[in-house]
């Protein structure tokens, strides 16, 4: 198998794992309810974990068949990173028990700015915490092409 039918296959499979991850969450979230308080407070971290996977999930498959090393970066894992998590990980409960139902928290209780958010995120901190790494053999490669 060369390096492009890889390269495929593995965009395949983390696209199959997203779209798992995504059902899984609306699966839960509608059919197999928790009564009482304890439902949206659980469908509301079900979301924020959902949406970081899949998010870590997606910036992997840029680098995949890469070599990666750690590099971190301060600056975007701060700068982006920050507000993401905040958007991404504060369950909608919390943002409405402090604000109520006024704006902007009714705006941060939203599933779908939390969602992005959490998407976001996860991209943000493979983004900003590992790097491809050039070695000999590609950049030979890629002055062959």
């Amino acid at each position: 198998m060369n390096k492009k039918d890889r390269y495929a296959a593995a965009q395949a499979l983390i696209g199959i794992s997203v779209f798992l991850l995504i059902y899984t969450y609306f699966f839960y979230s509608t059919y197999q309810t928790i009564p009482g308080l304890a439902e949206s407070w659980s469908v509301a971290l079900l979301l924020s974990m959902t949406a970081v996977l899949a998010g870590l999930l997606i910036e992997l498959s840029r680098f995949w068949g890469w070599v990666i090393e750690v590099k971190i970066n301060v600056d975007l894992l701060i700068l982006q990173g920050g507000p993401a998590a905040v958007l991404g990980l504060v369950p909608a409960p919390l943002w409405l028990q402090v604000g109520g139902h006024n704006y902007p928290y009714i705006f941060f209780a939203d599933p779908v700015v939390t969602g992005i958010s959490g998407v976001w995120l996860g991209v943000v901190l493979f983004r900003s915490i590992f790097n491809n790494k050039k070695i000999k053999e590609d950049l030979k490669d890629q002055k062959k092409a």
